[in-house]
């Protein structure tokens, strides 16, 4: 049977999906908004001999480079979009990106009759033809079939083997960055000799090491993964922010910010100046503190004699 993690509540991410990047996949996202676009216009406008006669290799990459990049944007955000709409009934994967698809095209075929019409002004031996916006034309049909497959074909591979799954409400386990060591526990407080005040966090079973409690320094929600920083390593795992935190409780640290939580004993200091709020850890990272918990970190600061800044 196959076990699947529901991904954060929505309403609690600062930014969409696709705006918040994991460092760990910070590559991979980038190859998917920009390497994507980029290598479909790469391919077309150094394919297309009758345009590079005509405009030059630079004018037929600016012309599918156009054709690309903002269609390709248009039509993830538009199933960013649905999936929010929609995040009440969940829809599969697979139909929220035809939904999107076939949304975006309604205003990506006008754009693109647009651009071809330009070159073609400009260059009047061309005949690129621009009957697209006869909504469900032959031409119409065409531009969406062939969109789509390239469409859900490049996000297949995205999902399934580069690990970049960002349009689904629930991700099967197995993405994680790094395998887990032993049986995942069903209880994410199972008493352990670790040292841990309430038992060993679930997350720490994914880890390929047994951390103690004084070796996590921080936790940071990065994508649908959380960020855990320890002295000598960072980890990267596919597990929910939320659920990392309530587990690891408030008696080694506190969340301060809706994307970090810190153990309190690794703040070396607090900047506290009004419009640069942050805690300096004992590994020199800078870790954000947003207003809500501002009062909560200076109360600290005062009680245990940090350093308070500002």
């Amino acid at each position: 049977m196959q076990h699947e993690i529901d991904l954060p509540d929505r309403q609690n991410l600062d930014a969409t999906m696709a705006s918040r990047i994991a460092r760990g996949n910070v590559w991979t996202t980038l190859a998917y908004y920009v390497g994507v676009p980029l290598a479909i216009a790469l391919y077309a406008g150094l394919n297309n001999w009758e345009i590079r006669h005509a405009a030059g290799t630079l004018g037929s990459l600016s012309f599918y480079a156009a054709h690309a990049f903002l269609p390709w944007w248009t039509t993830c955000g538009f199933t960013l979009l649905f999936m929010r709409l929609l995040q009440r009934w969940k829809p599969p994967w697979l139909a929220l990106l035809i939904l999107g698809h076939v949304a975006s095209s309604f205003m990506v075929v006008p754009y693109s009759n647009w651009l071809t019409g330009l070159y073609e002004a400009s260059l009047p031996e061309l005949a690129l033809g621009h009957t697209l916006t006869v909504y469900f034309s032959a031409d119409f049909w065409a531009y969406l079939s062939r969109a789509g497959i390239i469409w859900l074909g490049i996000n297949f591979l995205f999902d399934r083997f580069l690990k970049l799954p960002l349009y689904r409400y629930s991700i099967p386990r197995g993405y994680e960055d790094t395998e887990p060591t032993g049986t995942m526990p069903q209880d994410p407080q199972i008493p352990s000799e670790s040292g841990w005040p309430e038992g060993m966090p679930a997350f720490i079973h994914r880890l390929p090491k047994q951390l103690q409690p004084d070796e996590v320094l921080i936790i940071k929600a990065e994508q649908h993964y959380i960020k855990v920083v320890t002295p000598n390593k960072n980890y990267m795992v596919l597990y929910r922010f939320s659920d990392a935190i309530n587990e690891i409780g408030q008696q080694l640290g506190q969340q301060v910010h809706r994307s970090y939580w810190v153990n309190t004993n690794a703040i070396a200091s607090v900047n506290a100046k009004a419009k640069d709020f942050f805690l300096v850890m004992r590994n020199n990272e800078h870790v954000p503190v947003s207003g809500p918990y501002q009062g909560m970190v200076r109360e600290l600061a005062r009680s245990t004699g940090l350093p308070l800044k500002g």
